[in-house]
C-alpha cells in the first residue's frame, strides 16, 4: 500500500469508522432519564444553547476573516467554532463541581441542533473562502446526510441497545470507545504528518488563533453568565461546554466529506490547547467551590 492509498483508507474508512464507534459508545451511555434532564433549569439551558449558537461562531468567523493564513484554514476555524460541546465536557464539569445535569442537557441538545445547522455553516464557509481557490463542490443535501449518518444514526443505535440490553451495553461501551478513540487519534497523527509542510509555515498562527478563540469565548461567556446572574455551578457547566468540542465530527467533515486535510488542522490543534485551558478553568472553579454558600446566586467572577 502506497502513501496515497493509506491516506485514502484513513479518510474513507478509518476516520468515519472510528467516529461511528465513538458515537455508538455515546449512545450506549444514554438513558431516557438523560433526556428528561433537559427540562430542568430551562433558563440556564436556553441561555447556554443560545450562547453556543452565537458566541463561538462569531468569534471563529472574525478570526477566519481577519487572521487565518489560508482559505482552507479559515474554513477549518469556522468548523471548529461551530462544533458542539463533547462528552468530555460532562467529565470536566463533574470534576469542577459544576451542574452535571445541565452539562449533559447542553451536550445533548446542541448535538441535535448541530446536525441541522452545520451543513449550512460549512457549505457557505467553503463557498466563501474557497470558491475562488479550488473546485470544491459539496451538495448541501448530501452534506447533511453524511453528517446525520455519522452522528445521529450511531447514537440512536447505541441508545436502543442500551434500552433493550443494558447489561450488554455496560460491557461493550468501554472497549468500543477505547478502541475507537485510539484509531481516531492515530488517524489524527497521519493527517498531521501529511500536512507537515503546512504546519511548519503556520504552526505559530494555528496555536495563537486557537488559543485566542478559546480565551475570548470563555471571557465573553463568563461575563454573560455573571450578567445573567446564574449560579457558580451553572456557570461552570456553560463555560466548559464552550471549550470542550466534538473535533472528531468537524475533522470528518474536512477530511472525509470535503477531502481537504489542511482544513482539519485547526481542530487537531484545538484538542491540546482546549484541554490546557479547561484544566486551568477546572482548577480555578474547584478553588471557588468551597466558598460557594449560595449556589443559586453566587457568580463566577
Amino acid at each position: 500500500m502506497d502513501y496515497a492509498e493509506m491516506m485514502a483508507l484513513i479518510g474513507d474508512w478509518l476516520l468515519p469508522g472510528s467516529l461511528v464507534c465513538v458515537m455508538v459508545a455515546m449512545g450506549l451511555s444514554l438513558t431516557a432519564a438523560d433526556f428528561r434532564t433537559v427540562v430542568r433549569n430551562r433558563r440556564a439551558l436556553v441561555f447556554g444553547v443560545a450562547s453556543m449558537m452565537v458566541v463561538p461562531p462569531l468569534i471563529g468567523l472574525a478570526m477566519a476573516v481577519t487572521v487565518a493564513p489560508t482559505p482552507a484554514l479559515a474554513v477549518g476555524f469556522i468548523l471548529l467554532a461551530t462544533t458542539p460541546g463533547g462528552m468530555l465536557s460532562n467529565l470536566f464539569t463533574d470534576l469542577a463541581r459544576g451542574d452535571l445535569a445541565l452539562s449533559m442537557s447542553l451536550t445533548l441538545v446542541l448535538s441535535m441542533i448541530y446536525i441541522i445547522v452545520v451543513p449550512f455553516y460549512a457549505h457557505f464557509a467553503i463557498l466563501h473562502f474557497m470558491g475562488l481557490e479550488a473546485d470544491v463542490v459539496v451538495p448541501l443535501g448530501a452534506f447533511a446526510w453524511d453528517i446525520f449518518s455519522i452522528t445521529v444514526l450511531p447514537v440512536a443505535t447505541g441508545f436502543v441497545v442500551r434500552a433493550l440490553h443494558p447489561d450488554l451495553a455496560s460491557r461493550i461501551k468501554g472497549p468500543i470507545k477505547l478502541g475507537a478513540t485510539a484509531v481516531l487519534f492515530t488517524a489524527f497523527g497521519f493527517i498531521l504528518a501529511d500536512q507537515i509542510a503546512v504546519l511548519r509555515v503556520n504552526l505559530g498562527a494555528l496555536f495563537w488563533i486557537t488559543l485566542a478563540i478559546n480565551l475570548i469565548t470563555l471571557a465573553v461567556v463568563l461575563a454573560s453568565v455573571r450578567l445573567m446572574r446564574f449560579g457558580r455551578r451553572e456557570g461552570v457547566a456553560i463555560g466548559i461546554e464552550h471549550l470542550m468540542r466534538q473535533e472528531g465530527t468537524a475533522i470528518f467533515i474536512a477530511v472525509s466529506i470535503v477531502g481537504n486535510n489542511e482544513m482539519s488542522l485547526p481542530m487537531i490543534m484545538n484538542t491540546p490547547v482546549a484541554l490546557v485551558v479547561v484544566a486551568g478553568f477546572v482548577a480555578a472553579a474547584r478553588r471557588l467551590a468551597p466558598h460557594d454558600r449560595a449556589p443559586a446566586r453566587a457568580s463566577l467572577a
